[in-house]
């Protein structure tokens, strides 16, 4: 590697400039994709609901003063029901894809020492399944006794059956036994237990942190009617067929006519299941696309700064192309010679930006409270770098190799 290196450091200005060049796109790129990678998680990630379109939710449905009693929800829940072309009604405490109300905690497989912890999402409803849509992949949906259970709180604190995702499912009983075992609400040893009756496919949580690749899908849903709610979610499935325009109009009429002389004014809202996925993934879907363009951003200047630079390097060496041609040199030499010394150059800036990587990390992680970054994000960036770069240098490389050994004794 003698002969490539000793040009090299004869010359250190333009190879400096490349290094320093690669090595911060190699740095913004590695994070850069790490966070994009965030980003895209619960855009991706199916959130188990059929036809969202056809789902009217309406909440931010506040109390003026006391929350309603359940028996008085029930009477609300009947009316929407005989909406025309309404096919099942749901009243919950929490909805997915509505952070206003989040019940989440930490759940653990009862009886099984040194079992895994999952932070999960729980949602209290009844007719949750039917009306989300929800797809039982294994054991039952809720009974008719169970649907009609009412708490005297949010419900997350008593006993009784759920419904888990397979996410959740396959973290806490990894051997695949998780129907008929009961799963323990909080780490207190008299903490409620409820036992799993069954499994469905996906469903979202909706509280979404920084880093939501492994708990995302992790939720479970009980049956039942919280008490003493202030803010009770309502939740109405459109036939097929029906037009959810009205249906929603429909909602909204039921509503403040069962309720209205007892919530606030102004305040609740009336959107489809769809309108609320978009509004939670706006923000998301936002840093994608900021993402997406800094990364193309830099690579772009990245790669025309070392195309501009390694241009301006064959032309200070056309002599010396020409007197390697005249020696017996062929084309294949020449560009083989100038891709492997771009490569030693590129290899230098990407070790360096990996270095780089990991610090700017660390500084995010102290002050921004961002995930740690995944040692595989490294190699992965620095082989886009090294795969761009050298396809960057390709065409001087052909031009530099098409050098006429003629050019030689012209210079002399």
């Amino acid at each position: 590697m003698r002969h490539l290196v000793t040009p090299l450091l004869r010359h250190s200005l333009m190879p400096m400039i490349v290094i320093a060049q690669i090595a911060l796109a190699c740095a913004i790129v590695c994070n850069a994709l790490f966070l994009l990678q965030q980003r895209l998680t619960p855009i991706l990630t199916p959130d188990g609901v059929s036809d969202p379109s056809r789902i009217v939710v309406a909440w931010q449905v506040a109390a003026k003063a006391r929350a309603w009693a359940p028996p008085r929800l029930l009477e609300v829940q009947s009316a929407l029901r005989s909406i025309p072309g309404v096919s099942a009604t749901s009243v919950s405490g929490s909805m997915p894809m509505e952070a206003v109300v989040q019940m989440n905690g930490d759940v653990l497989a009862d009886g099984r020492s040194g079992g895994s912890v999952a932070n999960a999402a729980m949602y209290v409803g009844n007719h949750l399944l039917d009306t989300l849509g929800l797809q039982v992949i294994a054991g039952r949906s809720f009974t008719a006794d169970e649907e009609a259970l009412q708490y005297l709180d949010s419900g997350i604190n008593s006993d009784g059956p759920a419904v888990i995702t397979r996410a959740l499912a396959d973290r806490l009983f990894p051997q695949g036994d998780a129907l008929g075992k009961v799963i323990r609400i909080g780490t207190a040893p008299d903490a409620a237990r409820r036992t799993v009756v069954g499994i469905v496919r996906h469903l979202m949580r909706n509280g979404l942190s920084q880093d939501n690749r492994a708990d995302i899908d992790y939720s479970m849903v009980f049956p039942g009617l919280p008490g003493n709610w202030p803010l009770p979610f309502f939740a109405v499935r459109a036939k097929p067929g029906a037009e959810p325009d009205q249906v929603r109009h429909a909602v909204k009429s039921v509503i403040e006519r069962e309720l209205g002389s007892g919530m606030v004014q102004g305040v609740a809202r009336y959107d489809t299941y769809s309108e609320l996925r978009d509004n939670m993934l706006s923000a998301p879907r936002a840093a994608v696309y900021l993402l997406a363009a800094v990364s193309t951003v830099v690579l772009v200047i990245t790669l025309a700064g070392v195309v501009g630079l390694t241009t301006y390097w064959v032309q200070q060496r056309t002599r010396q192309i020409g007197v390697r041609r005249a020696l017996g040199a062929r084309r294949f030499d020449i560009l083989h010679w100038l891709l492997t010394e771009n490569a030693l150059v590129a290899s230098t800036g990407v070790a360096l930006g990996m270095l780089l990587a990991y610090s700017i990390n660390a500084w995010l992680m102290h002050h921004y409270e961002l995930a740690r970054l995944p040692a595989s994000y490294l190699p992965y960036g620095a082989v886009v770098l090294l795969v761009l770069n050298q396809l960057a240098v390709l065409w001087p490389a052909i031009r530099a190799s098409r050098v006429s050994p003629a050019v030689a004794t012209r210079s002399i």
